[in-house]
């Protein structure tokens, strides 16, 4: 007796038979995009893309940061309550009070005043030993005041009403006009703290320190950047802010048309994808290279590296948020496209996914799980699944409002987790007929 075939191993085998065509149809048709012009602009298009892709990344830094005031404030808000710009604004806030107040002056002329009253000179000697603890006294009492306001909900909110309403800081970083908030001059950046002080003064004089409130308004800055090349910079963002939209469409049209006039369609979608991917990695490089010179352009004695660095992080978050999202995305499309190609180690894996797929599958059907017309309705459109699925996948990151590295590597397990349980819960008609299905055999010829 005969034994017949296992319909899902007979199916599994028309399936690579199928995949062994397609591949030699890729390769006929490959063998027929010949010129030698072909590689030199699929070349020329990715390196350009390369290029791009970066900076289309940093143009949406700059338009999103100047033209939405909410997504500013989101990205400034923080600052309000890191401890290294607290304590540079408090820093600050004291020695301009201290000095405005003059405490060892106003010592010495009281103790020569009293000197000049005949006061003994043991008591006038002692009078101005006390100078100095008073003044340090002072200066304790005065920081203690400013910390309780730095630190509290008042300075936060104030921060946040005041760049809100002054939305001008980013616009004053990449245009170079000035504003009530925020001055630029001498290639310095700086906020005005005039308001912080203000409350500071009133905090003193509610804590019984009336003198305070005796103080000539106070024009005090914060700088927040300084450079000799701060003109220049100013002329990149407004280039980058005016090629936005125009940068990213450009990329996209690169890539296509690299992969469109290359011999190789797969291999050139893969060189484009790792190119990019080495493009977010060189921005990220240059992030970080360019933090070292943005912090060593501003003094310590003007702005605290801590404080400086705190700023500068929170500022191109938007820019590190995208490129992850961008390098995990480009490294999925390299994968995808590498292993869906002819190459002896890309047969290797999928035939192993194959096996195990079809071993799962088997083992449903030993155990008696049959999907029926489910199974067969997946197997007869399994293609249009993968589209929708990917599709569906591609469209939810485009909607993304801020992708995030780990947002596109969860959207891809979830894609690749879909298109698995299609492949095991798909059973080809034969297979899905089951054993009860099947036509019996003849029955054995009786004795004559």
């Amino acid at each position: 007796m005969t034994n017949k075939p296992d319909p899902a191993t007979t199916a599994e085998l028309e399936a690579l038979r199928a995949e062994v065509a397609r591949l030699q149809a890729q390769e006929q048709e490959q063998s027929r995009r010949t010129g030698w012009w072909r590689p030199v602009v699929s070349g020329v298009l990715i390196l350009l893309l390369a290029v791009l892709l970066p900076l289309g990344v940093v143009a949406r830094w700059v338009h999103n940061e100047v033209a939405d005031t909410d997504r500013y404030v989101e990205s400034i808000e923080p600052l309000a309550q890191d401890p290294a710009i607290q304590s540079a604004v408090a820093d600050k806030i004291t020695a301009e009070i201290m000095t405005r107040l003059q405490v060892e002056a106003v010592t010495e002329e009281a103790v020569k005043a009293l000197a000049d009253l005949g006061l003994p000179p043991l008591a006038a000697t002692s009078l101005q030993a006390l100078s100095t603890p008073l003044n340090n006294a002072i200066s304790g009492f005065v920081e203690d005041k400013v910390l309780e306001i730095v630190e509290s909900s008042r300075f936060q909110q104030a921060w946040v009403e005041a760049n809100r309403e002054a939305h001008a800081q980013l616009v004053t970083v990449l245009t170079g006009e000035g504003s009530d908030l925020v001055d630029v001059t001498d290639n310095t950046v700086a906020i005005n703290l005039g308001p912080v002080v203000d409350q500071v003064k009133e905090r003193l004089v509610e804590s019984g320190f009336s003198l305070a409130g005796q103080l000539p308004a106070i024009n005090l800055q914060l700088t927040l950047f300084q450079s000799d090349d701060l003109a220049t910079a100013q002329s990149a963002f407004r280039v980058l802010n005016g090629l936005n939209t125009a940068l990213p469409i450009v990329a996209l049209l690169l890539l296509g048309g690299a992969v469109a006039v290359a011999r190789s369609r797969r291999r050139a979608l893969i060189t484009a994808a790792l190119a990019s991917a080495a493009s977010m990695l060189l921005l990220g490089v240059a992030l970080n290279a360019f933090r070292v010179v943005y912090l060593d352009a501003i003094p310590t004695d003007v702005l605290p590296q801590d404080a400086a660095a705190a700023f500068y992080d929170n500022m191109v978050w938007f820019i590190r948020l995208n490129l992850r999202a961008i390098l995990v995305l480009t490294l999925a499309i390299a994968f995808i496209a590498w292993v869906s190609g002819t190459g002896r180690n890309a047969l290797a894996l999928r035939r192993g996914t194959s096996g195990a797929i079809a071993w799962a599958r088997g083992g449903g059907n030993r155990v008696g799980l049959n999907t029926g017309r489910f199974g067969v309705f997946l197997d007869a459109n399994r293609t249009m699944i993968r589209i929708v699925v990917l599709g569906l996948a591609l469209l939810l990151y485009a909607m993304a409002d801020h992708p995030t590295g780990g947002f596109t590597i969860t959207l891809l397990v979830v894609a690749g987790v879909l298109l698995l349980i299609v492949e095991l819960l798909a059973r080809p008609a034969e297979a899905a007929a089951g054993p009860a299905d099947a036509v019996p055999p003849p029955p054995a010829p009786g004795p004559s």
